[in-house]
């Protein structure tokens, strides 16, 4: 699915054994950044449009599982 911005992504819900916090949002972030793309907004302008089953494969390539947030 596509999603318009990024509030239901990121690294909340990702585990990953022996992951620093600091690590799992430093992946979480490059994941978005490699998966998101800007499209025209007609009036409103330009948005930010996340495909998030390639954010869930991205991290799940870094050996992340996800899981029910915190």
């Amino acid at each position: 699915g596509v999603l318009a911005g990024c509030a239901l992504l990121g690294s909340a819900g990702w585990t990953k054994p022996g992951a620093t916090e600091e690590q799992v949002n430093r992946d979480a972030a490059d994941c978005l950044f490699n998966v998101q793309s800007v499209v025209p907004g007609g009036s409103q302008g330009p948005r930010f449009v996340i495909n998030q089953d390639r954010h869930r494969q991205c991290m799940a390539n870094r050996g992340y599982t996800a899981g029910a947030a915190k």
